[in-house]
């Protein structure tokens, strides 16, 4: 049975159709511009800031015709002087297909606002991701997500879309929400919060082992970090041994690793430098979370490993056989796959709009399904492993050596800390994973004291890294 969906458009032009008049004639669907047909060109006061946008979510009704005021609502989204991402659109392209399905499931006119309270469209699919809760099937963050996005979609629906309902689609009031900001803080802020709402819990079992930083990440205890790199170490490909080795040691998310390019690694660097420090974010051909301008600290042994490596026949092959010419040959990925592909394409790479599935990285989760995982269970080591995760563990021996190095007497075995030497550690490991709020690298502090896990100081465990590391300069 047909059911509604969306499809991705993969180069959306903006445009304005134009037209002009010759001898007395209408002429359209030409550009005002060049008189040229077929060409369209924005216009000084559009709403627009851009004239294109790559893999663009268009939503359609399960007969296949557009769902007009949906698209309409995405499209609104590029309104915004700071581009939307890709992600973004397609998590409310997602949510609005499943309302529209469950629209089309139970019959519901959305537009249709009756007296009734329970009868109302938002009061129904609120009811109905409840249901869905309870049963299991979807989680409270997924339904309260859902909920937002038809909540935003309404709320355009009256103020852009030229809808009027006779009754409220939902009931508001004021309320203080308490935070930490970026120093540490503690701060208050007013939001409208609805009678449409998802009560979080958080399952121990679910959320115990793991710490919340962009995701649910689960750092390694000493010993998985060790057999880990001995896994690494008994599969010999170069690029996964040294992508991994960089999220160990610098923490950095996936997107970033495997954006890095060429031209980072040109620098002569003298044997006193501990670190090589690279800009990334926005402005830089690197990619983070969000654009946000964060800067990698990567230990010169590892710097020149990789050089190593981008000078090797191996490297060297996996480039020429690229499809993609950039204008600049040192904007090439660091890291290609044996068929000469990125891992990861960067938001600025100028030839996203050729791919309709862009790469993001699944090459490296088949890397981990299809060979470290076999690995490890072939010696005898059974845990889970994702390559965020190392974005964790990072994080953790970087505050285990914070700690250790600044304590001087210890109780049964735990470091006393005054409250400064404590707060320095965490001003640190904020820094280096870049985080916004210093309540999320808090969770870091919290999850060291609440799990007895071995864990490793960073700084040793470089050393071993630096060591094991001497097999991937160039092969």
């Amino acid at each position: 049975m047909p059911k509604a969906k969306f499809e991705v458009i993969t180069h959306l032009k903006l445009f304005e159709p134009t037209s002009h008049v010759i001898d007395g004639d209408v002429i359209s669907n030409t550009c005002l511009k060049t008189k040229e047909p077929f060409k369209y060109q924005i216009q000084q006061d559009d709403d627009f800031s851009l004239d294109h946008y790559n893999h663009f979510p268009m939503i359609l009704n399960l007969d296949g015709s557009l769902w007009e005021q949906a698209n309409l609502f995405l499209l609104d989204s590029l309104k915004s002087v700071k581009r939307v991402s890709r992600k973004t659109l397609e998590s409310k392209s997602v949510d609005l297909v499943m309302f529209r399905r469950w629209l089309d499931t139970e019959e519901v006119d959305y537009l249709a606002v009756p007296k009734r309270i329970m009868a109302r469209p938002t009061y129904r699919f609120c009811a109905y991701l409840h249901e869905l809760i309870r049963n299991g099937q979807i989680k409270s963050s997924t339904a309260k997500r859902r909920m937002g996005t038809v909540q935003t979609f309404y709320r355009w629906l009256k103020s852009c879309g030229g809808v009027t309902f006779e009754y409220p689609l939902w009931r508001e009031k004021e309320i203080f929400i308490s935070f930490k900001d970026h120093k540490g803080f503690s701060q208050s802020k007013k939001q409208i919060s609805t009678d449409l709402s998802f009560k979080q819990i958080n399952n121990n079992s679910d959320f115990g082992e793991y710490i919340q930083d962009g995701g649910k990440l689960r750092p390694l205890s000493t010993d998985e970090q060790y057999q880990l790199v001995e896994a690494l170490r008994n599969i010999a490909n170069s690029e996964m041994t040294l992508s991994f080795m960089l999220a160990l040691t610098t923490g950095a998310r996936l997107q970033t690793v495997f954006t890095l390019r060429y031209c980072h690694f040109e620098a002569k660097i003298p044997d006193s430098l501990e670190n090589m420090r690279i800009n990334t974010g926005n402005g830089t051909l690197i990619d983070t979370k969000y654009g946000k301008n964060i800067v990698l600290h990567i230990p010169s042994w590892l710097y020149r490993r990789i050089q190593l490596y981008l000078g090797s026949s191996r490297a060297i092959t996996r480039k020429k056989i690229s499809k993609l010419v950039y204008e600049f040959d040192n904007h090439q990925y660091a890291f290609l796959t044996k068929s000469g592909r990125s891992y990861y394409m960067a938001n600025t790479d100028p030839f996203l709009s050729l791919y309709r599935h862009p790469p993001r990285g699944i090459s490296v989760n088949a890397f981990i399904r299809q060979q470290l995982l076999p690995e490890l269970i072939s010696k005898g080591h059974i845990f889970s492993i994702r390559f965020h995760d190392l974005r964790a563990t990072f994080g953790m021996n970087l505050l285990e050596d914070k700690i250790k190095s600044t304590s001087n007497n210890s109780i049964m075995g735990r470091e006393l800390l005054s409250g400064d030497a404590l707060w320095s550690a965490l001003m640190v490991v904020q820094k280096r994973l870049g985080h916004s709020s210093i309540t999320t690298t808090e969770r870091y502090l919290t999850f060291r004291k609440d799990f007895s896990i071995a864990l490793t100081v960073q700084s040793e465990f470089e050393k071993y890294l630096m060591q094991v590391g001497d097999n991937y300069g160039g092969k």
